[in-house]
């Protein structure tokens, strides 16, 4: 049975996506996890630093790649909800607080919305198809961000080149 569309389910499912995000991300085996929640045809417009203007969206592969950060911690907490049931756009307001666990540094939090576009798929589950983000900006987090994500990809490919006879 399709989940009832009301601030308070859609908020629930809300919470389990951000608690989702928090498990998953990070590294390269977990970060399909997230795939479920998103339309295939997926796109992200991110109003933030590292992505220069002109901006173009980002595909949902873009999207998880983006989750991809090993020892890069992510906790995102979402603060508000602003939830049109009729146009299926749900505005999140939340505090994101990094932390790099191989040298224990902790960024203070930042702040950061996003207005999420909701749609229902073929089999009646509740899919995101369209974010637009915004946040402050942490420019040393960027650094380690794309390290830990080449680090962890070259590892992966290494292992698959090796694997092949």
């Amino acid at each position: 049975m399709p989940m009832e569309l009301t601030y308070e389910n859609i908020s629930k499912w809300f919470d389990g996506y951000f608690e989702d995000v928090r498990k998953n991300q990070g590294d390269l085996e977990t970060v399909p996890n997230l795939k479920k929640y998103f339309t295939p045809d997926f796109e992200l417009m991110m109003y933030t630093a590292p992505s220069p203007p002109p901006r173009k969206p980002m595909t949902r592969d873009a999207l998880l790649m983006s989750f991809v950060h090993p020892g890069l911690q992510e906790d995102i907490e979402p603060r508000h909800y602003a939830i049109d049931l009729k146009r299926m756009i749900v505005a999140v307001q939340f505090e994101i607080r990094f932390s790099d666990k191989p040298s224990g540094k902790k960024w203070d939090p930042i702040q950061a919305s996003a207005h999420y576009h909701l749609t229902i798929d073929e089999n009646k589950e509740l899919k995101i198809r369209r974010i637009y983000y915004w946040t402050e900006t942490l420019p040393d987090v960027f650094e380690i961000w794309g390290m830990r994500r080449g680090e962890a990809l070259t590892k992966h490919a290494m292992s698959y080149i090796n694997a092949k006879p």
